[in-house]
């Protein structure tokens, strides 16, 4: 029996197993089920290569159907591993025609085999069928080259070309001799055959640890670029929160400084309401001392008995009493401008404020009517800053009376509960806002007023938002306008 042939598959089966098993070592840190499918594919094509090699050696069903088996299972794996490259393009339909043809190849050799005897023509039928097969390895290879060139692409596009025509010309040979009596007999198309699935098996192990090792460089230096960019964002972010602090601390500089302007824009109304209102207490402890001295100095006035004392003292004590109140409103309204957190009650806010502007709205013929909560309406801010909201309510309200206006001049200003919130209401029947204005009407610089500087409802916006509170209005030309503020309960967390 000639052994040149059958030594020579038999190195073909060496190429297969040390080949696929350096792969799997190379490659075995990776993990990768791919690495593992490729090699041990091409394990069970190297065994099905022994089996081949060894016809009279073995029974004839491990030579006909055994090693067929182990080779249509090995070159299966091989063109799933290879076709994972491309992923994530859809392969369902490539994997299912596989099993097809290779099904359909089977039938067939057994038919022949089994059937008809016809050696001759399934050798024609094998290699015709794997010259078919793998011409898929070029096409893989075709299609990665199209999508990135890389030299393991090229190498598994030629490992395709070889293994494809060398198997081609050995059919072409097998079927030209008309028939075989030694499938070993040497042949050019055996000898070409041999040398071709030589380099093709190289060549195509070659390509796939090529392809894959490219991937993962290009994973590689795809992470290392994402992490890059991701240290470049976080350093970006990081200098966007430094600057966004710097903008928001300048911004509330601003508020503040805002907030001091427009008190002392403020400042020249209450000047007079601040003179008239201390006036009249002051002239009032005047008198009473008056009195008390007129009393004391009346040797016939029963002192203890006298009740002209204890009204006068109770005068005193009033009069003191509101002139400290209003020393410490002001106070309050026009001191640095620093947040300042407390509770308190938002009916004697209304109160403080009324207490100043009252006489200056008397004397602007503006019948002022106030009607407060009967319960508290405790709520937790700053009261220096809400007290400026009502004042600039105030005072935009007596403005919205033109001079020319006719009939009595009214302002409203009451408190309520509105479910979990506080209600202020500012109401007037002026001259109303006009209809170009109104929707920016809460604008910084934006006012209808030719003395106004556009600021007051802009600043009152600003502190009832950092209150967690929404400022709104209605208006109607010629019939007034009415601001409403609503302030939660309970504020939690104070910002701007």
């Amino acid at each position: 029996m000639p052994l040149d042939t059958q030594t020579t598959i038999f190195m073909i089966c060496f190429v297969y197993l040390i080949l696929h098993g350096a792969i799997w070592l190379a490659l075995q840190e990776y993990r990768s089920l791919q690495v593992k499918l490729w090699c041990a594919s091409g394990m069970f094509s190297g065994m099905a290569v022994v089996l081949l090699a060894m016809r009279g050696h073995v029974p004839d069903i491990f030579f006909y159907y055994v090693a067929q088996l182990l080779m249509l299972i090995g070159n299966w794996g091989r063109m799933v591993a290879l076709r994972m490259y491309l992923l994530p393009e859809p392969q369902t339909q490539v994997y299912r025609a596989y099993n097809i043809f290779n099904i359909c190849y089977f039938i067939l050799f057994v038919y022949l085999i089994e059937f008809m005897q016809a050696d001759w023509e399934a050798l024609i039928v094998f290699n015709a069928f794997y010259a078919l097969l793998c011409f898929d390895y070029f096409r893989i290879g075709l299609k990665l080259q199209r999508k990135q060139d890389s030299l393991g692409a090229r190498l598994l596009m030629w490992a395709g070309l070889i293994l494809t025509s060398t198997l081609a010309v050995r059919a072409i040979g097998v079927w030209t001799a008309g028939s075989i009596q030694d499938i070993y007999a040497p042949s050019w198309h055996q000898a070409q055959m041999v040398i071709g699935q030589f380099m093709a098996i190289t060549l195509s192990n070659i390509a796939f640890l090529r392809i894959f090792l490219e991937i993962a460089e290009r994973k590689k230096s795809a992470v290392a670029l994402e992490l890059s960019l991701t240290s470049e964002r976080a350093d970006a972010m990081q200098r966007n929160g430094l600057t966004l602090k710097k903008l928001l601390e300048e911004r509330e500089e601003i508020i503040r400084q805002l907030s001091l302007f427009n008190k002392t824009a403020g400042m020249g109304a209450l000047v007079a309401s601040l003179a008239h209102e201390l006036n009249q207490p002051l002239t009032v402890i005047q008198l009473n001392t008056d009195m008390i001295e007129l009393v004391l100095n009346d040797h016939e006035s029963k002192l203890n008995h006298d009740e002209n004392i204890d009204i006068a003292m109770a005068g005193l004590r009033n009069a003191n009493q509101r002139a400290a109140t209003i020393i410490s409103t002001l106070r309050n309204m026009f001191g640095s401008g620093r947040k300042s957190i407390s509770e308190f009650d938002l009916n004697e806010l209304v109160n403080d404020v009324v207490l100043l502007c009252r006489s200056t709205l008397q004397k602007q013929s503006i019948h002022l009517e106030v009607d407060l909560s009967s319960q508290p309406l405790t709520i937790t801010g700053d009261k220096s800053q809400l007290q400026q909201v009502l004042l600039n309510l105030i005072t935009n309200a007596s403005e919205a009376f033109t001079q020319d206006f006719k009939g009595s001049k009214h302002i409203q200003i009451y408190t309520e509960l509105n479910v979990d919130q506080t209600r202020l209401t500012v109401m007037d029947n002026g001259s109303g806002i006009s209809p170009e204005i109104q929707a920016v009407v809460f604008d910084l610089l934006r006012t209808n007023k030719d003395s106004g500087m556009g600021i007051g409802l802009w600043l009152s916006k600003t502190i009832v938002e950092s209150h967690k509170g929404t400022i709104n209005f209605e208006t109607e030309i010629n019939k007034g306008s009415t601001f409403t503020v609503d302030l939660p309960i309970t504020t939690t967390s104070m910002y701007y």
